[in-house]
């Protein structure tokens, strides 16, 4: 098996090689993109760009024993962000909760009470996603990449170009936020 430094390696030598990255790590920046746009066409289309984008600058990477990924991760947030800028108007980013368009509906066999609390859960969803909307960029890339990509905070680092302790601050900060947020809409 090789490591992930022979596989950059080998795919600044040949670009064929490429395809090994690029099958290491296409679910992940994927996964990543969907769950900050909710649409899957433009998710594949940046996922798309961000791999073209990877290949044609490979050789210019240099491996510095931080992970690829990170740099990948690092050229969709760009690849996204610029998507945001050039369509202003209609860009908006969806939740990264997952679960607000999977069904709610209740089984045959349960009562509503059941009902009532994924009702209820639905709503809250609704609000917290609502609330999201309102974080900025960064806060959003931070949020997602902790909590629904599950990266370290030494990898959320290397994306964004922080510290690893302002990685941790800034989640603090970010995740106090939301919760200000979701209460305000409450009240």
């Amino acid at each position: 098996m090789s490591t992930e430094k022979q596989l950059i390696e080998a795919a600044q030598k040949d670009k064929l090689e490429f395809v090994k990255l690029y099958d290491a790590h296409m679910k992940d920046i994927f996964s990543y993109l969907m769950s900050r746009l909710g649409d899957r066409a433009l998710a594949e289309d940046l996922t798309s760009e961000t791999f073209m984008i990877a290949l044609t600058k490979i050789d210019t990477y240099v491996y510095k024993g931080k992970p690829f990924r990170a740099w990948l991760y690092r050229i969709a947030i760009n690849e996204m962000n610029k998507h945001f800028r050039e369509n202003k108007k209609t860009a908006r980013t969806h939740n990264v909760l997952k679960h607000e368009g999977a069904s709610l509906s209740p089984a045959a066999d349960k009562d509503m009470k059941d009902q009532e609390d994924k009702d209820r859960e639905k709503v809250h969803l609704s609000m917290l996603n609502e609330a999201f909307e309102q974080l900025k960029e960064k806060e959003k890339n931070l949020l997602s990449l902790r909590y629904f990509d599950d990266l370290a905070y030494k990898e959320i680092a290397e994306v964004m170009g922080i510290t690893v302790s302002n990685v941790g601050v800034k989640i603090n900060r970010a995740l106090k936020r939301l919760n200000k947020l979701t209460s305000l809409q409450t009240t």
